[in-house]
C-alpha cells in the first residue's frame, strides 16, 4: 500500500468517526427532546385565582411548549362554574382533581359504596365532556358523616365531620397514634376495597388516590399507606412534607420509596414553606407557595428525585402560579 493511499484511508476513517460521533450526539439530543415531549407540565386551576386567566394560560403554554414539554390544565376541586366555562373549550389536555361540582368529598372509607359512586358522578360527567382520562382525589376520611366539598374552609369541614379525639392536642393535625389502631386498619381495608371497585366501575379512566395532608381523620399519610393500597397514586409533595414532619420519616427517601414501590401517575408540586420545626398549627402546614430556594423544603432535590424515577406528569399546584414557576421547574428539571 502506498503512502498516499495509507493517508487517504486514515483520513476516511477519521471522517467516518466524526460522522458517527455527530450522529451519536444528534441521537442523544433527539432522545432528550423526545423524553421532554412525553413529559407533561400542567397548571392547576389553583393558579387562576387572580388576573387574566386566558392570558396566563397562553404565556405559560407558549413557554412550556417552546421548551419541548407538553402543556395541560388540571381542574382543582375548588374550580367554579364561571372558571370552568371560561377554559373548557381550550384545545388542551385536562386532568381532574375530584370531586368537581359536588357538594361532598369522595370518601372511600364510607361503608356504603353507593355513596362513593354518587360522590364521583359529577366528576365522571365532566371527564366525559372534556375527554379527560385521569382523575385523582383524597379518598380516606375516618368518618361515616358527609364531608362538605369546601376547600376554602377545609380545616373547619374536617372538624365538623371528624371525631375530635383524632386531633393532636390543640393543633391542626391528627394524632399519629391513631394510625396504629384497629379502627384505622378497618377503615384502610374499606378504602382499598372501594378503590378497587371504583376503578373496575370506571375502567376506561385512570383513577388515582392522592396522599393526604396529615389533618384530623385523614388516612393516607405515609409511604407505607400508599404502598398498601396497591392502586394508582398521585403524589403531593407538599402534603408529604407536612406528614414527614409529623410522622418523623425521611421526606426525600419517602418520595423515592413511593416512586419505586407505587404506580405514580403524576405529582403535585409547590414549595411548602412550613419549617422543619413546625409547631403543627395554622397557618403553616400546606402553603401551596411559589417555587423558592428560601425555605427548608429543597424543591430542586425533589424535582431531581422525580426525574431520576422517570415521573412524566407534573402539576404546578401553586396559588396564583405563573410563568416564573414554570420556568423554575423546567430549568431545574433540565439541569438535573
Amino acid at each position: 500500500m502506498s503512502f498516499r493511499s495509507g493517508i487517504n484511508r486514515v483520513l476516511f476513517t477519521l471522517k467516518e468517526k466524526v460522522k458517527v460521533n455527530f450522529k451519536t450526539i444528534g441521537n442523544i439530543f433527539n432522545e432528550v427532546i423526545s423524553d421532554q415531549m412525553r413529559t407533561k407540565i400542567e397548571l392547576s386551576t389553583m393558579c387562576f385565582h387572580h388576573g387574566d386567566t386566558l392570558a396566563k394560560i397562553k404565556r405559560c403554554r407558549d413557554y412550556i411548549e417552546s421548551q419541548g414539554f407538553e402543556f395541560g390544565v388540571q381542574l382543582h376541586n375548588s374550580v367554579t362554574k364561571d372558571l370552568y366555562n371560561k377554559i373548557k373549550d381550550l384545545n388542551v389536555g385536562f386532568s381532574v382533581h375530584a370531586p368537581v361540582f359536588s357538594d361532598y368529598f369522595i370518601n372511600l372509607a364510607n361503608n356504603d359504596f353507593n355513596t362513593v359512586l354518587a360522590g364521583f358522578q359529577n366528576t365522571a360527567s365532566v371527564m366525559q365532556s372534556l375527554q379527560s382520562s385521569v382523575a385523582l382525589f383524597h379518598g380516606f376520611f375516618m368518618t361515616q358523616k358527609p364531608i362538605k366539598n369546601d376547600p376554602a374552609h377545609y380545616g373547619k369541614v374536617l372538624r365538623d365531620a371528624m371525631d375530635n379525639n383524632y386531633r393532636l392536642n390543640d393543633t391542626r393535625v391528627m394524632d399519629p397514634k391513631f394510625l396504629e389502631t384497629d379502627e384505622f386498619k378497618n377503615y384502610q381495608n374499606t378504602v382499598k376495597e372501594h378503590m378497587k371497585q371504583l376503578r373496575e366501575r370506571y375502567s376506561s379512566y385512570t383513577l388515582c388516590i392522592e396522599n393526604d395532608f396529615p389533618g384530623i381523620g385523614n388516612g393516607n399519610q405515609t409511604p407505607a399507606h400508599l404502598i398498601y393500597l396497591d392502586c394508582p397514586i398521585w403524589l403531593d409533595t407538599g402534603h408529604l412534607w407536612a406528614s414527614a414532619i409529623l410522622n418523623k420519616f425521611d421526606f426525600y427517601k419517602g418520595i423515592d420509596t413511593i416512586c419505586k414501590q407505587c404506580q405514580v401517575i403524576g405529582v403535585h408540586l409547590n414549595t411548602n414553606r412550613t419549617p422543619l420545626n413546625w409547631n403543627l398549627k395554622s397557618p403553616d402546614g400546606d402553603t401551596h407557595s411559589h417555587f423558592s430556594r428560601e425555605y427548608d423544603m429543597d424543591t430542586e432535590r425533589i424535582i431531581s428525585i422525580l426525574k431520576r424515577n422517570q415521573i412524566t406528569h407534573f402539576t404546578i399546584e401553586v396559588v396564583d402560579g405563573d410563568i416564573e414557576d414554570a420556568a423554575f421547574f423546567i430549568e431545574t428539571y433540565q439541569a438535573s
